[in-house]
């Protein structure tokens, strides 16, 4: 059975700074100006600070797709904010469908802003990296992760640098480097294939300028580089960032 994509909810990201006793927040219609140029504004120098210690915080919601064919997939269901107060379900019921009717939901990384809504599908298989559930666990703690994960069904790993079939024209891809086990997404439909990235590349310019985060570790920025190759290989003709507008690579901006 031929899948069909269909984008459940636009990436968007919110910055917020504290001003004495208030947050005030900030925001662009520009990607990457949401992201790096706005550190750069508010005069952050990565150099000299670390990003969690910083006064720029995220509130990113990010892209989340759903794909229908053999089997109803999620992909990167979100913050846990999108779940737990209804948009995502609503989301979902644009194309008639429950959160029982979904079979797998694939988190392409642990995220908060990726995973944390993982919650809201039960008994479905979770796809993620391998190692990436046991990262996620000593990042934001054992108990936090097994609760969030604790309802679903089975979990199916993605080797690293390998690739898994979820369904006709579904394969789930190793691309680490923006964390360890991250995965993206390739589907083909007729003609047209479609990569959601994840955030091996959170923008259009990270994945055709290579103009990656500032943030990342040597060691980490090639790795997320080495991924990007590999998506650049797989020729898509259309690409889903993971906090961008999805874009064909060959148009010109």
């Amino acid at each position: 059975m031929t899948p069909t994509l269909d984008i459940l909810i636009q990436p968007v990201v919110l910055r917020f700074s504290i001003h004495q006793d208030e947050i005030v927040y900030h925001f662009a219609s520009n990607a990457d100006m949401q992201l790096d140029r706005m550190e750069h504004l508010m005069g952050i120098d990565p150099n000299e600070t670390m990003l969690f210690d910083s006064n720029l915080g995220f509130l990113p919601i990010a892209t989340t797709v759903l794909i229908r064919g053999e089997r109803n997939i999620v992909i990167d269901p979100g913050n846990h904010h999108t779940g737990f107060y209804g948009q995502l379900g609503l989301s979902l019921r644009r194309f008639g469908l429950e959160f029982s009717d979904i079979d797998a939901v694939v988190a392409s990384h642990c995220h908060h802003d990726h995973f944390s809504s993982v919650f809201k599908f039960p008994g479905s298989e979770l796809v993620m990296g391998e190692g990436e559930l046991d990262f996620a666990r000593s990042v934001y703690g054992k108990e936090t992760v097994d609760a969030t994960v604790g309802k679903l069904g089975t979990l199916s790993e993605v080797p690293l640098d390998g690739v898994v079939d979820l369904c006709e024209g579904v394969q789930v891809v190793s691309t680490p480097g923006h964390t360890p086990g991250h995965v993206s997404v390739a589907v083909e439909i007729g003609d047209e294939r479609i990569l959601i990235t994840g955030d091996a590349s959170m923008t259009r310019s990270e994945y055709e300028d290579g103009a990656f985060s500032h943030w990342y570790e040597e060691d980490q920025r090639r790795e997320v580089e080495r991924s990007a190759e590999r998506m650049r290989s797989l020729e898509p003709t259309l690409v889903l960032p993971g906090h961008d507008r999805a874009f064909r690579p060959q148009e010109r901006r």
